[in-house]
């Protein structure tokens, strides 16, 4: 009991040196240590950790302690055997303490320049299912995203141009024993598609060119069902304007731990006006439409219904009234 009193008094004495200590570590670990020499150990334990399939270079990392303890890194290049090499000007990650306590990955990610726009990305705890199965809520903001790079990343077989603003709320398992629940909000704005061609059941398609001011799409992913609430393609003006609305099944699949979205049955109610000048460019597939075309001031409106049981059968077209 005496051995306590003395430390407790010497400590009293000593706390101007003791806070001194303190704040000389602090002012090493965050201002003086050469943090940009650990480059190429965290590079390398970044492949050791992923079997040499991610590769992660970057040019300086800053350490930070207020609001939150995080780490900044800048001039970030991150390349993966399974898809594009990916780029940012700045990348802060502010880890979750309650997170680190947990194990758990909660945090925030926030990186500027990421496909020639800015992403946020929040992740926390979540409401645990109607099963008990843990989930994690995830929100992702993103502003100004390239759609041209975001179809190379998807290697989608159009070609696309515009930019994206998108916000989306996902409940989660990351093992995706069920699957999520997520509300969307996506904007593109200046779309574009080139002329290109695509591969369809009836063969090689040629698409031609197309502009839009815009296309808005609204919707939320529930029990493997994704429904469109709302979507407007183009504006008063456009060559083409109208409206989209239906659903479509998309369960996520585990492979291994790899994720990939299988695609269902979908039905789509489309209800749009096109101008003669489209009509002409698109003639060759447009032309295949006129059983579901009403004359138009400016052109025609299209109406009709598209589903199938199967994306890969050849769908099923009816006049919508």
């Amino acid at each position: 009991m005496e051995q306590l009193r003395q430390l407790l008094k010497l400590i009293r004495e000593s706390k101007g040196k003791i806070a001194v200590m303190v704040v000389s570590a602090f002012v090493f670990l965050f201002l003086l240590f050469p943090f940009d020499d650990l480059s190429d150990l965290i590079s390398s334990q970044v492949s050791r950790l992923t079997n040499n399939s991610v590769y992660l270079q970057f040019e300086r990392l800053k350490m930070s302690v207020f609001p939150q303890p995080g780490v900044q890194m800048d001039q970030v290049y991150i390349e993966s055997l399974r898809t594009p090499a990916l780029s940012a000007q700045e990348l802060v990650i502010t880890p979750s303490i309650s997170g680190l306590i947990a194990q758990k990955p909660y945090g925030h990610v926030s990186a500027k320049g990421l496909l020639k726009g800015d992403v946020d990305l929040v992740v926390g705890k979540g409401a645990k299912s109607d099963n008990g199965i843990e989930r994690q809520k995830i929100e992702i903001k993103a502003q100004k995203v390239a759609l041209h790079d975001v179809r190379e990343l998807a290697n989608l077989p159009v070609l696309l141009k515009g930019q994206i603003n998108l916000e989306t709320t996902a409940l989660a398992d990351l093992t995706f024993q069920e699957q999520p629940d997520v509300e969307m909000d996506l904007t593109v704005n200046q779309f574009e598609l080139p002329p290109s061609t695509v591969n369809t059941f009836m063969g090689p398609l040629t698409l031609p060119d197309l502009k839009l001011a815009s296309v808005e799409l609204k919707g939320r992913l529930a029990a493997g069902r994704f429904v469109i609430e709302t979507g407007t393609i183009g504006k008063p003006g456009d060559e083409i304007y109208g409206t989209v609305k239906g659903n479509i099944g998309i369960n996520i699949v585990n492979r291994g731990g790899s994720f990939s979205p299988q695609f269902g049955a979908y039905s789509f109610d489309i209800d749009l006006k096109i101008k003669p000048s489209f009509q002409a460019r698109a003639s060759t597939f447009i032309g295949l439409l006129d059983a579901y075309k009403t004359p138009a001031t400016d052109g025609a409106q299209f109406k009709l219904r598209v589903s199938a049981t199967n994306p890969a059968l050849p769908p099923s077209i009816n006049k919508m009234r």
